[in-house]
Parts: structure tokens; C-alpha cells; sequence
């Protein structure tokens, strides 16, 4: 059986543990960096110009260096790659961060009861609107509409509530774009324009937007920006590898007919099927699961080796993944009447 690497609970377990590592960051960073004077001061308008400083850090015509500056380091202490932002935030970035993060804090604390808790919509805001301020990255009043609206139609009523973080919609991702071209300084691969990675970025680290590598290391690091504002399937735009990321070290990608073990043998857009690659598409809803997997755009699921929809709260289930969030046991573990619905904290 195929590892699948398309599963979105272990990402969004990845983005959480990134989320409290950042946060760790953020509560030692020192008062100020080297990078403190490319903030806009107090009171400056929404979406002023970046000064000299943020205009080096991002420009694509200021990084051809082979190796970006240890900026996100002062000393003993140990600061955040993205600095921190005087003023109002971008209004683009904090519209999308809330949508990402707030709204579906609210809603799980309305269903579940008590406050809406931690969530990393303040760091959300803080990054992007650094990265939008230095011309890094764009976004587009509809896209990011889009995507709100689509927040809130999918957490709707209570039964996606689980101990996870809510999935983001296809509406929402890949809508954060890179304007940095190759060589230049970034602190995301975001940043870069579709087919470049932020080589060396780290959560405290800068690094240069580079095409992907034939061979060495890879998988070494979180994206800090990616991770915040939810965007799982950046790798798709941005690849570190040309082939793809074995055991940390880039690798060829198996042809089409050849035998694999792992999905992420096959390469970008291609399953490990009965252990051979395929280029068939995703099934639907309906359809026996490929490889285990099934179209992620309808939000199918493969049960019992067929693509089905979600189960609508209430209905009978045995198993969480016939489910939008977990098959509920009133009763207990093991009981019989198990049905769909919200599951608030982890068992």
C-alpha cells in the first residue's frame, strides 16, 4: 500500500507545531533587528511604500548573492524571519488571515462552548502584511473574497468541528503570489514567482529564491509563511526538488509504468497505484479509490476502496474518515449508534 502524502491531518499537524514555534520566536525576539526600520511608523497609511531596508530584503533586482545575511539573528537571541510591523496591517492580508484563522476559532467556541482560545490569525496578518508592504507578494481582492466566502460556507452548522484545524477550502490556496524573480533575498517561498523556492528559509532564516535542485538535501525546513496562512500545497508551485524529496535528499521521480512504493516517487500530478505510476486522474465520489486517494476537489474519501462524500451529521458511521470531522459514540468507545458529527477536543 502507498504512503499517501495528500492526506491534509498531517499537514495541518504541521502547521500547528510551526504556529507555536513562531510563536516561541516572537516572545524572544529582541526590541529591534536590523530589519525594524523597513515598518511603516505609527499612523502611515495602509499600504505604504517599503523603505531602503525592506526594498534590499525583497526586491528582485537587490539579491543576486549567492547567500543571504544572518538578519533574523541579534545576538543570543533568536527572532523571527518575519520582523515585527508598526501600524494598521494590510487590509487584504488581515481580511484573508481572519477568514483563515478568527472565524473558524469563533464558530468551534459557539459550537463547542467557551472563548475562541489560541489561533495564529495575528501572526498571519503580522507576516503577510510585511511580505505585501515589500512588494514580495500579492494578493487579489477577489481571489482572497473568494476564499472568505467559501470559509464560511464550510463551517457552516457544527459537524466539521474536530480537534483539528478546520480544512481550508480549494477556494483559498495558491491565492498568495510571488513577485521576487530568481536570486533575490526572501524569507518565504511564496516570495518567488511560480517555479522558484526559497532556498534556506527558515522559520528564523532568510534564504534566495532558486529553481529546484537535482540533487542534496531537502524537507530540512518549515515554510513560515506557507504555514500561517494555510497555503498546504505550495510545493506544487514552489518544488525544492525536480524530481521529488526521498529521505531528505532530492531524488529522480519514477516514470509513468514504473514500479514505486510511495505516491511521492511519481512525481507532481502522478499516484503510486499497485505499486506502479499512474497519470489517472483522481476519482470522484462514487468510483473505486486510486491508490487509495480520491478527488480532493469534491471532497471525496475513499471507504472501503470507493471515493465517497462525507456522511451529513447524524448518520450512522463506523469509522471518522466516513465523516466531515468523527463518528461520534454517545456512549462510549466501542458502542453501538455511532453517527457523523463534532468532536471538540481529542479523545
Amino acid at each position: 500500500m502507498p504512503v499517501s502524502t495528500d492526506g491534509d491531518r498531517p499537514r495541518r499537524l504541521c502547521a500547528a507545531a510551526l504556529i507555536l514555534q513562531l510563536g516561541a520566536a516572537c516572545a524572544r525576539a529582541p526590541r529591534s533587528s536590523p530589519d525594524a526600520s523597513a515598518a511603516p511608523e505609527a499612523g502611515a497609511s495602509a499600504a505604504p511604500s517599503p523603505d531602503a531596508g525592506a526594498v534590499a530584503a525583497s526586491s528582485p533586482d537587490a539579491g543576486s548573492s549567492p547567500a543571504p545575511p544572518a538578519d533574523a539573528l541579534a545576538g543570543d537571541e533568536i527572532a523571527p524571519v518575519y520582523p515585527k510591523v508598526e501600524g494598521a496591517p494590510e487590509p487584504l492580508a488581515a481580511r484573508l488571515c481572519e477568514a483563515l484563522h478568527a472565524l473558524p476559532a469563533r464558530r468551534k467556541a459557539a459550537c463547542c462552548g467557551g472563548g475562541a482560545g489560541f489561533h495564529a490569525g495575528a501572526e498571519c496578518t503580522r507576516a503577510l502584511s510585511f511580505a505585501a508592504r515589500a512588494k514580495a507578494v500579492t494578493l487579489s481582492a477577489e481571489e482572497v473574497g473568494r476564499c472568505v466566502e467559501a470559509m464560511e460556507r464550510s463551517l457552516e452548522g457544527c459537524d466539521w468541528v474536530s480537534p483539528l484545524a478546520a480544512p481550508v477550502p480549494p477556494a483559498c490556496e495558491g491565492i498568495v503570489r510571488g513577485a521576487l524573480g530568481e536570486g533575490a533575498r526572501c524569507r518565504s517561498s511564496l516570495e518567488c514567482v511560480d517555479g522558484l523556492r526559497c532556498d534556506g528559509a527558515g522559520p528564523t532564516d532568510a534564504g534566495v529564491c532558486r529553481a529546484p535542485r537535482a540533487a542534496g538535501p531537502c524537507g530540512l525546513s518549515v515554510d513560515a509563511l506557507a504555514a500561517v496562512t494555510r497555503q498546504a500545497r505550495y510545493a506544487e508551485a514552489h518544488p525544492e526538488c525536480r524530481g521529488h524529496c526521498a529521505g531528505r535528499a532530492c531524488a529522480d521521480d519514477v516514470p509513468p509504468g514504473g514500479r514505486c512504493e510511495a505516491h511521492a516517487e511519481c512525481g507532481r500530478g502522478r499516484r503510486c497505484v499497485d505499486a506502479r505510476c499512474s497519470e489517472a486522474p483522481l476519482p470522484p465520489a462514487g468510483a473505486a479509490c486510486l491508490g487509495g486517494l480520491c478527488a480532493r476537489r469534491v471532497d471525496a474519501r475513499c471507504v472501503d476502496g470507493r471515493c465517497a462524500a462525507p456522511k451529513a451529521e447524524g448518520e450512522a458511521c463506523a469509522r471518522d474518515s466516513e465523516c466531515r470531522a468523527a463518528c461520534v459514540r454517545p456512549g462510549g468507545r466501542g458502542d453501538a449508534g455511532a453517527v457523523c458529527g463534532m468532536r471538540c477536543a481529542a479523545r
